[in-house]
């Protein structure tokens, strides 16, 4: 079966409000879960995205096998109760669907089943009527172990009984604003992979290419190019808002795609916005701008520092850490991306992905595109006209302009023919290569402009010998930009003309 939930992480100082408000609801169960979760010595499973485990349920145990969907929040789930004792883990109750003929492959191949880590959880849930139908609402309070190791739970889980998701969507705002609860897309089967492994902190994800069928609708494109924001957008402010300083190893990163995630979504609304069938998302845009700017300082400093790093060690001078950078945690980030702003914008792309086609949502996507592009493609060149006599804040703009440009043509790239669309790209790439260049000396250098001390005075007068030398290739970048080749001429599979 499908599986539709969604976890919340519960701050530590609201768990016993949290619990109190889920026994007023009425009549509900508090439960012991103890589970053993298996892999093969490859970790074949974890990387297949499966999940297989035995769990003993109070008195009873039940094996089971879930499997990672396209959509975080939607998973397979096949669930086999057992008699036997004491239970012993077999692959082969879960034949017959296809997550369990892909398992067995597995394991046919790789070698056998080990334990690789547990979970030990008090659980208190209840079943809940809601207007659009019935959801289960749990919480879990315990931790994963592996080994030594421990990473304790303490989230709320929100599941579709039946009905429609919309259902859970609902209670789901009502317990956020309530509790200040933050949406997770980690499993715990993803968190105790890792703690078995080890490891404190993953790679930042990046972006993801988006694929459209030949003749796209335009809302096939709607929902490929939210499936693949959200794809970005969740991983990075997931690990951002745990917050933990232990697992700071790939912040910096993180902290880079998340905005960079953030300015794709905002990108993406922008790029839509007015089209048949595509909702208002005026408020979402303002919601992705504000909790983008509140990344933005932690941003600068982190670039700011990175950039002048070899030229203190050139210079053989060590300037005051804090004059470069903030403690970790101090920042705000987790702030910003649990807020209460940022947890609405992510239930609304929830409830846009959930959404069928409205009227309008059959017409063909790429006239619609290659309209949008030729347009954006035009206030470019004409902005980038004046580049001589812009200030900094100007030339930051134009920077932006080019970065939404550039995401907008990810968006509808599987449309054209991919040659045309390379060459156009990296015309579009070297512009805000050497633009954001420009913008990072800018950056340090304000970061630096009140500041009287030799080592200061040394950076300043190397990032002015940087700006300079920048303009020139900046120059020739954006010549070549408003010459490069239009992509939007030549549709895939149909000559120019």
């Amino acid at each position: 079966m499908q599986e539709f939930e969604l976890k919340f992480q519960v701050p530590w100082p609201q768990r016993s409000a949290l619990e109190a408000a889920l026994r007023q609801r009425g009549a509900t169960r508090r439960v012991r879960l103890q589970a053993a979760y298996f892999d093969t010595p490859g970790r074949e499973l974890a990387q297949a995205g499966l999940a297989l485990r035995l769990r003993k349920e109070g008195r009873h145990w039940v094996q089971t096998l879930k499997a990672a969907e396209t959509d975080a929040w939607r998973r397979f789930e096949h669930d086999v109760r057992l008699r036997s004792m004491p239970p012993m883990v077999d692959p082969t109750r879960h034949a017959g669907t296809p997550p369990g003929d892909r398992l067995l492959a597995l394991v046919r191949r790789a070698g056998p089943l080990a334990e690789t880590y547990r979970t030990e959880v008090w659980r208190r849930a209840c079943r809940i009527e809601h207007r659009l139908g019935h959801v289960e609402l749990a919480f879990d309070l315990g931790e994963i172990r592996s080994g030594e190791r421990r990473w304790p739970v303490c989230e709320f889980e929100i599941e579709l009984l039946d009905g429609a998701p919309e259902a859970v969507l609902e209670v789901a705002e009502h317990w956020m604003a309530r509790f200040g609860l933050w949406l997770d897309i980690r499993s715990k089967a993803e968190r105790g992979d890792r703690l078995a492994q080890g490891l404190l902190s993953v790679p930042a994800t990046p972006a993801r290419a988006v694929t459209l069928p030949r003749r796209a609708t335009l809302a096939q494109a709607w929902q490929a190019v939210l499936a693949a924001t959200w794809a970005h957008v969740g991983p990075n402010v997931c690990e951002l808002a745990q917050d933990d300083p232990q697992a700071a190893q790939h912040r910096v990163e993180q902290v880079h795609q998340a905005r960079v995630a953030l300015r794709r979504l905002r990108t993406a609304l922008r790029f839509f916005d007015g089209w048949p069938g595509v909702p208002d998302t005026a408020a979402a845009q303002e919601a992705a701008r504000a909790v983008f700017a509140r990344l933005g300082l932690t941003r600068d400093r982190d670039v700011a520092a990175a950039l002048l790093a070899p030229v203190w060690a050139a210079a053989g001078v060590s300037p005051p850490e804090s004059a470069m950078r903030m403690p970790a945690g101090s920042d705000g980030v987790a702030e910003a991306l649990r807020s209460a702003e940022a947890q609405r914008l992510w239930l609304q792309l929830l409830r846009w992905r959930l959404a069928g086609p409205g009227p309008g949502g059959e017409l063909p996507f790429a006239p619609l595109a290659t309209k949008r592009l030729r347009s954006w493609h035009r206030a470019v060149v004409a902005q980038a006209a004046g580049f001589s006599a812009m200030d900094d804040a100007q030339r930051h703009a134009l920077r932006k302009r080019i970065k939404r440009l550039r995401y907008a043509v990810d968006f509808a790239a599987d449309l054209y023919e991919a040659g045309a669309v390379k060459g156009y790209r990296r015309a579009l790439a070297a512009a805000q290569d050497c633009l954001g260049q420009l913008h990072d000396a800018a950056i340090a250098g304000a970061r630096l402009a009140d500041v009287d001390a030799p080592w200061a005075w040394y950076a300043r007068g190397w990032l002015t010998a940087r700006r300079e030398a920048l303009w020139p290739v900046c120059q020739v970048s954006l010549a070549s930009l408003a010459e490069a080749p239009r992509f939007w001429k030549t549709l895939r599979g149909k000559r120019p003309g």
